[in-house]
């Protein structure tokens, strides 16, 4: 199956510099340098390419389609190929933007980091979470053996809490933001404390379940209401 190629507006209607959706690298692309320097895009692939020859600039090109729709070279650098691209070009404006360009990419840096912390907590919390889960499917097995409130108590948890996290229950974790992890990880929490403190307490295995789910439910809601009131 053929990879749809982006345009060049998709490329320019980017950040300056991104994060890539695997949250894996901080990036630009040599579309967005040669507009914010005033250059064309062939003038900065011939520089990439030349310092590729120069074993300095390890990079392979990506492509895009043009207005004709016909197939045209950008790259993707990161901060050190970026560097080095730049180095050469001169004038105040250029300076300018070489220093704009470094802060961004230590912004970015600074958020994949703390994405990546958050990412790490929020993974800690929910392990913690689905022991406790564990437990109660235990208990829930031996009242509703064939009960899917049994057999799916993992999945409507989770759904719940990403829903009320994001308000969709099939966000993917790698779509979240720094803060949706933080608020995922603190979910998490009030899950397994809430069913360690219940089971404790002798409440019914079933009862326990549906306050978990009605606990995750209402943060959506007080989550919804915060948001209508701003």
């Amino acid at each position: 199956m053929l990879t749809k190629l982006p345009t060049k507006s998709d490329l320019q209607q980017t950040n300056l510099v991104n994060v890539d959706s695997l949250h894996k690298k901080v990036t630009t692309n040599t579309l967005q340098v040669a507009a914010h320097f005033n250059k064309r895009p062939s003038e900065i692939n011939r520089r990439i390419d030349m310092l590729g020859k120069r074993g300095l600039c390890r990079t392979v090109p990506s492509y895009y389609l043009n207005q004709q729709g016909k197939r045209q070279k950008y790259y993707e650098l990161n901060r050190d190929q970026f560097l080095l691209l730049v180095m050469g070009f001169t004038g105040e404006k250029a300076d300018q933007f070489k220093a704009d360009f470094i802060r961004l990419f230590k912004h970015q840096e600074e958020e994949l980091i703390q994405w990546r912390q958050r990412r790490h907590v929020a993974s800690h919390a929910t392990k913690q979470a689905n022991d406790q889960a564990y437990l109660l499917q235990k208990d829930l097995t031996k009242v509703i053996p064939n009960s899917k409130r049994c057999t799916m108590l993992f999945i409507h948890i989770q759904q719940a809490i990403t829903k009320a996290v994001t308000g969709s229950a099939k966000t993917e974790r790698s779509k979240m933001t720094a803060e949706q992890l933080n608020q995922i990880g603190l979910l998490e929490q009030r899950v397994q404390a809430n069913i360690e403190r219940l089971r404790k307490a002798g409440i019914s295995p079933e009862k326990i379940r549906d306050d978990v789910l009605v606990m995750t439910r209402a943060s959506h809601q007080i989550k919804r209401s915060h948001a209508c009131n701003r």
